[in-house]
């Protein structure tokens, strides 16, 4: 490997783990909708809405501790309250942007769902990667100087 793409991969390494985790995250997601579509029972009335919260939970349940460790190597002791603002953030993006902006982009100016969804998707994960830089896993200023 030349020193150039070396230098390159260390300089974007946050980024591109943040990426690969994020792909991994999305197989948990799709993996446990289709076994949480395969063991409840078709009669339950909420059934698309119960799998896809599950499946939420097992997502964000494997990407928490994923970004904490991988990507940005978080050493923060108070791991509750950072994964309270991890969950805080997924589910900020995931009703105000990605709900708001389908309905805006579908319903209000009739662009295809597809294109929307597509869209949307990288908008929120953009979205996902500031707050997690910015908010939940921040470096916190060393105040012992």
């Amino acid at each position: 490997m030349t020193e150039t793409m070396k230098a390159l991969i260390k300089r974007y390494r946050e980024i591109i783990v943040y990426v690969i985790v994020g792909v991994m995250t999305t197989v948990v997601s799709f993996v446990s909708a289709a076994l949480f579509r395969l063991f409840l029972n078709d009669q339950i009335v909420w059934q698309n809405a119960a799998i896809n919260v599950l499946s939420w939970i097992s997502a964000n349940a494997f990407a928490y501790p994923a970004n904490r460790a991988w990507v940005f190597q978080s050493k923060n002791r108070d791991v509750l309250r950072e994964c309270i603002e991890f969950l805080s953030s997924r589910i900020a993006t995931g009703l105000l942007f990605e709900v708001g902006l389908m309905t805006l982009l579908v319903n209000a100016l009739h662009i295809n769902f597809w294109i929307a969804k597509v869209m949307t998707s990288v908008f929120v994960t953009v979205a996902n990667y500031v707050f997690s830089k910015l908010v939940v896993f921040k470096q916190k200023q060393d105040t012992h100087r």
